[in-house]
């Protein structure tokens, strides 16, 4: 899949983090997501508790979310504990984003899933987007400037 430059750019750097097994993204149009479509299999990938708090997406808002998974590794936890750090961090910032875990019921009827789905989405919340994606692609770009920085003053390994 093509990505704008930004959202490549960003996913690099976090796929660049010794223990990154994979990376992808998704925008999602927020509006007309209520509390109850929220809990319905089709929007299972978005963040049902933050949804559930305000009665859905707001009017003009996006989510971009950005899915990876890690290598079941000390490397691996070790890039989850980072990026949960800074994700949390940044947010301190009053930017609308959060950091959750993602998995599939362990069995199903086409056998046992457990062990195999895990992955964590970084969920970026942007309101007051209107003809352009231009204010979303701002943000994800100073997320990945402010990334890109802390890998280097906490010299992080990177691939």
């Amino acid at each position: 899949m093509k990505y704008p430059i930004d959202v490549k750019n960003f996913q690099d750097t976090i796929y660049n983090i010794v223990g990154i097994d994979s990376i992808e993204s998704g925008v999602c149009d927020l509006e007309g997501v209520d509390s109850d479509l929220v809990l319905t299999s089709d929007y299972a990938h978005l963040p049902i508790a933050a949804l559930l708090r305000t009665n859905g997406g707001f009017e003009n808002e996006l989510l971009v979310q950005f899915r990876f998974t890690i290598d079941k590794s000390e490397e691996g936890l070790e890039a989850l504990e980072f990026i949960s750090w800074f994700v949390r961090d940044y947010a301190r910032d009053k930017t609308k984003l959060q950091l959750t875990p993602f998995a599939l019921p362990p069995q199903t009827p086409n056998g046992r899933q457990l062990g195999n789905t895990l992955r964590f989405h970084i969920d970026l919340f942007v309101e007051n987007v209107h003809d352009s994606l231009d204010p979303v692609l701002k943000e994800v770009k100073q997320l990945n400037k402010t990334l890109s920085m802390a890998i280097k003053l906490y010299k992080i390994k990177v691939k």
